[in-house]
């Protein structure tokens, strides 16, 4: 692995500093090759730090594997008729999305090669130098070399990263998939894949009831099995069939039939040697075997590294892979750390309108049941005040009630057709301030990709808070 990690990133990047730390303990990290928030990117700062503070090599895992949602981002901008922030998509690519990312090749190179200068149009004057100018340098020439999203867009971000001094290599799953140790460690399940589903699935439905999470899909789906087939937690495919799908595995006499019970099927001998073999044979462009999210992640753990960062999403599903990998190896799964930041764009926070909005919406409601109040504002007939005053002032017994009530009632329906105009206005005012909150939160979203965010100000901000670890 540290072998292909520095061969990959030498394509790219200066290698010689990390060459000189292959035999130190192992750090690793993993995201997918997007253009991710910056909460995210942390997790990169993190790796590079942490492992240097410990004498480690960084390594930080492209889980290329995963599906891409699209070839665009979204980024704040101002609506030159409002003058409030809005959300503005901008494209690198005029397709991409639906297939895993080492799949995604670039169809429209004048989009992703214009991509910077619509990001800084459009992000402009909120941001003055958003960092998605450096990294598309890079980007550029990363598309050259691979023609495709993922690796174009993984590699820019760490050459950049490079540029800013942090010492970490990077390997993309898929290459990862094609050694004997990965084909060594899926062999173990796959031939005891009755057992794993098992204890994968009740653990699943136990980490769900724990949790009170209804959806089926949540955290992970169960693993099915129909007819002697098993599902197992790979997926297949491959450039000529790049969906993603299911892998499933059936044993029959002394063969093992893999399959994602669609167009790929292949058969492999039945014991370790010859399943190791044909797995790391088939491996390549024309067939693509790859680990689900809980798999992934228990590899790099138990055989890969010696310590792993998740960001939170993966440290909540690393609960229940631990469960699973407890009792399917039979061992006490390493401890993980969950690495997380929050950067928000400068602004006035969407919570800051919250009083206003209340108190506008308390008004609203007196209008209606204590419209004297508002007598003065709204320029109201003071005799009607007044007798409602004197009708609180003297509630009768029990007996009179009923023609005090339909007194007070009456007072009280003349003073609320004297404040529809004032009432009008207020709601007019709260309408606005509810605009303001949600153009302020579109601003202040934790959300927004880390390319749009000043570098210097990222980098500062980074520092800052490693400095406190």
């Amino acid at each position: 692995m540290v072998s292909d990690a520095i061969r990959y990133t030498s394509a790219y990047r200066n290698v010689s500093e990390m060459t000189a730390k292959r035999d130190l303990p192992i750090m690793m990290a993993g995201h997918q090759p997007s253009l991710f928030h910056s909460g995210v990117w942390f997790k990169n700062f993190a790796l590079s730090h942490l492992a240097s503070e410990n004498s480690c090599l960084a390594i930080n895992l492209v889980i290329d594997n995963d599906v891409a949602s699209g070839s665009s981002i979204r980024v704040p901008s101002i609506d030159p008729m409002t003058g409030r922030y809005r959300y503005q998509v901008v494209r690198y690519d005029r397709f991409g999305g639906g297939v895993p990312y080492e799949q995604t090749v670039i169809r429209d190179r004048q989009q992703f090669d214009r991509f910077d200068r619509e990001v800084l149009k459009a992000v402009l004057p909120i941001v003055q130098d958003p960092s998605v100018v450096p990294l598309w340098k890079h980007a550029r020439e990363a598309v050259e070399r691979c023609g495709v999203a993922g690796c174009a867009l993984a590699q820019a971000r760490h050459a950049l990263e490079g540029e800013i001094g942090l010492s970490t290599l990077e390997l993309p799953l898929g290459v990862l998939c094609r050694s004997t140790a990965f084909a060594q460690f899926t062999a173990i399940i796959l031939q005891d894949l009755p057992r794993f589903q098992n204890i994968y699935n009740s653990e699943t439905t136990h980490y769900r009831d724990v949790h009170g999470i209804r959806s089926h899909s949540h955290p992970v789906p169960n693993l099915m099995s129909e007819d002697q087939w098993y599902e197992a937690p790979i997926w297949i495919y491959s450039d000529a069939s790049p969906t993603r799908r299911s892998g499933w595995i059936k044993r029959q006499a002394d063969q093992l039939i893999i399959s994602d019970r669609k167009s790929i099927e292949f058969r492999v001998a039945d014991d370790s040697h010859g399943l190791i073999d044909r797995f790391v044979q088939m491996n390549s462009s024309e067939l693509k075997i790859r680990p689900r999210a809980l798999l992934t992640t228990m590899y790099a753990r138990l055989v890969l590294s010696d310590l792993f960062l998740h960001g939170i999403g993966g440290g909540k599903y690393d609960q229940l892979g631990d469960r699973i990998a407890r009792r399917f190896f039979e061992i006490e799964p390493p401890q993980f750390m969950v690495v997380s930041a929050t950067v928000r764009l400068p602004g006035r926070n969407a919570s800051d309108w919250n009083e206003k909005i209340r108190q506008l919406h308390r008004v609203i409601r007196d209008t209606q049941f204590q419209g004297e109040r508002f007598l003065e504002p709204a320029n109201l007939d003071a005799d009607l005040v007044e007798k409602k005053r004197l009708l609180i002032a003297q509630i009768p017994d029990q007996a009179k009630k009923p023609q005090w009530h339909r007194e007070l009632t009456n007072v009280n329906e003349k003073l609320q057709s004297q404040l529809i105009e004032y009432r009008g206005s207020v709601r007019a005012e709260l309408a606005e301030a509810q605009r303001e909150q949600a153009s302020q939160a579109i601003l202040k979203s934790r959300e927004h990709p880390f390319c749009i965010f000043s570098l210097q100000k990222l980098c500062s901000v980074f520092s800052e808070m490693l400095s406190q670890t």
